[in-house]
């Protein structure tokens, strides 16, 4: 018996036999954006997806393809290239289109997580999850439960978030090493002074390390699963 996968990837036979046992979707969602010089423009999404997988993979459930769609992103804050800015209704809309799909299909927990930090987008966001179940989801019997992903961890063990700095590159090294190269960072000097140059907030990049991406990312999964294991049993 399936019991999680790829959405994308899964046969029909497979979808229902997830839907019987679990019916969970993992929802990630990112952005196309500027994160200095050692991390891919796709990182927002490739961190999330790839803890998603993780967490699937121990609850069950389907993870439906990353959303690349950023509000607030580094163009219009600092007029970085490489990023594509999309407008806040779109996010909804989009994000709503999803929910209602998603709950038609049968599904009675969207697990919406967020890569990209942007306040603007993650409020935009929160605001579809918390009105949907009320304005458009009356009746499904579906939940949605939607966080970035570092505010899942309890008060104490949260890491520091930030932009392009340790915490996200450190992921990055972990989920994906082949995309991240230190060596395009300079050596020696201050690089968190120099936002317009080098786009990172939060701790330095060149202390990250695959090893930490590990921890890191263990606590987030760890917190996930609990929490939609929390989520089913309440149903």
């Amino acid at each position: 018996m399936t019991t999680w996968g790829r959405y994308e990837e899964l046969r029909p036979r497979q979808i229902d036999e997830i839907l019987a046992h679990t019916p969970v979707a993992y929802l990630p969602w990112g952005a196309l954006e500027w994160h200095s010089y050692q991390n891919p423009i796709g990182l927002d999404t490739l961190k999330i997806h790839g803890l998603a997988l993780r967490a699937a993979a121990q609850t069950g459930g389907v993870v439906v393809p990353p959303v690349y769609a950023g509000y607030q992103t580094m163009k219009p804050h600092a007029q970085f290239m490489h990023t594509i800015e999309v407008p806040a209704e779109v996010i909804m809309g989009l994000a709503n289109a999803y929910l209602d799909q998603l709950a038609d299909e049968g599904f009675k927990l969207t697990v919406l997580m967020m890569g990209h930090f942007g306040s603007e987008h993650v409020k935009a966001l929160m605001h579809v999850a918390d009105n949907w179940p009320m304005i458009r989801g009356a009746g499904t019997g579906m939940k949605v439960w939607a966080f970035p992903e570092y505010l899942v961890l309890p008060e104490g063990t949260q890491p520091p978030p930030d932009h392009a700095g340790k915490y996200e590159t450190s992921l990055m090294m972990h989920l994906r090493p082949d995309l991240v190269d230190l060596g395009e960072l300079p050596a020696k000097g201050d690089i968190l002074c120099n936002e317009a140059r080098m786009g990172i907030g939060g701790q330095d990049p060149r202390e990250a390390s695959a090893e930490v991406g590990a921890h890191l990312a263990e606590l987030i999964v760890s917190a996930v699963v609990a929490g939609v294991k929390e989520r089913l049993a309440a149903e």
